[in-house]
């Protein structure tokens, strides 16, 4: 798992306050077990893992605020739904922050 400190001074990070980024590292490195069990995961380096465990920390901080966005739209007669990321778009957005540091493949890889 991923410390604070890590966050903050190496990864740079500053959107996720230091009294909730335990829990939010603990979320991160739960989806990435997940996405083993589904994906051939590989670290690019020796920091690659832990750079997207705070990526993917910020993604669940985001969700855990309840940050509300357009859902959907019609332009014919203007329609515009608000609301909050469903499960597969939520991981879909993990899987994608996941990817810019680590290498991840399904089935078989190089």
């Amino acid at each position: 798992m991923v410390d604070f400190d890590f966050y903050a001074n190496t990864y740079l990070g500053s959107a996720i306050p230091e009294k909730a980024f335990p829990a939010m590292a603990l979320r991160a490195t739960q989806a990435l077990s997940d996405f083993r069990r589904t994906y051939k995961v590989l670290p690019t380096d020796i920091v690659s893992e832990k750079m997207a465990l705070c990526a993917m920390a910020e993604v669940l901080y985001g969700v855990s605020r309840h940050e509300v966005g357009v859902t959907a739209a019609t332009v014919g007669s203007v329609s515009v739904r608000y609301g909050t990321d469903t499960d597969s778009s939520l991981r879909r957005k993990l899987l994608e922050q996941a990817k810019i540091y680590l290498d991840i493949y399904r089935g078989a890889c190089r």
